[in-house]
């Protein structure tokens, strides 16, 4: 990584100020500097919400129009510039990891995560705009009391925030009903099947197949365009549903290898310890 690129690890970040996982980015200078100029994310995402005049934002190298009301999910394990429009007052930044947001209750699933990849920066109306400037001024106002149960609000008050950006993303984009989109980016079209069929598929022809194309070209077109091979996406889209039913949960361990389409319970403990160095037992138990 070059050296003019900052790395930012959202759980040292938490670490080094205390928190428990989630942290108000936008009333704090020292934090706000972090995110200026170009940075890699790594350790959960960054939530933003701003209604600017014009402006934009870079994730590995493609350029997403932040004018007028707007809400972003800059995600984990890329490259992202905000450097146009980091200064700016009518942009707010929440910074959550993952584990804070695989610990929320049910109905909170991974769709939040497949949201992120597929459409980072979407546009709602102004009306939209302001009950997400409630969440946030809410989060604000909270986050500088001393409650007893502040944690617990906070928490609560966030949770319900995401419902409700997952809720536009649905209304938006139907996302889940597996309908092709508009687009003649590939790595768009690659990103919202993943969204839609990660849970039952996770081989490259697959995806080269729904996209008429060879397996190769859509690795090399992928790679191209993220920086990162195909089988690294597909695993983590997996991986992060994996610890989401194993965390958050009563599954068995079968079960959850039965609900990832997995051939059997000990190749889905041989792939998770693989890429987690632990078992899923051993996820399982830490609640």
């Amino acid at each position: 990584m070059s050296e003019n690129i900052k790395h930012i690890n959202l759980d040292d970040m938490m670490s080094r100020y205390g928190s428990t996982g989630m942290l108000m980015l936008f009333n704090r200078d020292d934090l706000k500097e972090q995110t200026g100029g170009d940075f890699y994310l790594s350790g959960g995402m960054i939530i933003c919400l701003s209604n600017i005049f014009d402006g934009h934002v870079t994730i590995d190298g493609k350029r997403h129009s932040m004018k007028g009301p707007t809400i972003a999910i800059l995600p984990e394990n890329h490259m992202v510039s905000l450097s146009d429009i980091g200064g700016n007052d009518s942009m707010m930044h929440i910074a959550v990891t993952t584990d804070y947001i695989l610990n929320m209750p049910s109905p909170i699933d991974t769709d939040i995560f497949s949201y992120s990849r597929y459409i980072p920066v979407m546009h709602i109306t102004q009306s939209k705009y302001d009950d997400f400037l409630s969440y946030f001024n809410f989060l604000y106002k909270e986050s500088r009391e001393d409650s007893i149960y502040q944690e617990e609000i906070i928490r609560s008050i966030l949770y319900a925030l995401i419902l409700e950006i997952s809720g536009e993303y649905e209304k938006q984009y139907n996302l889940k009903s597996g309908a092709m989109i508009r687009s003649d980016d590939l790595s768009d079209k690659f990103f919202h099947l993943l969204a839609v069929y990660y849970k039952e598929n996770r081989t490259v022809q697959f995806y080269a197949d729904k996209l008429n194309i060879t397996s190769k070209y859509l690795t090399t077109a992928i790679k191209k365009a993220t920086g990162r091979p195909v089988l690294d996406w597909l695993h983590e889209a997996v991986l992060i549903e994996a610890k989401m039913l194993l965390k958050t949960t009563d599954l068995t361990v079968q079960q959850v290898s039965d609900r990832l389409n997995f051939s059997s319970m000990s190749s889905f403990i041989q792939f998770f310890k693989k890429h987690t160095g632990m078992t899923p037992k051993k996820i399982s138990a830490i609640k």
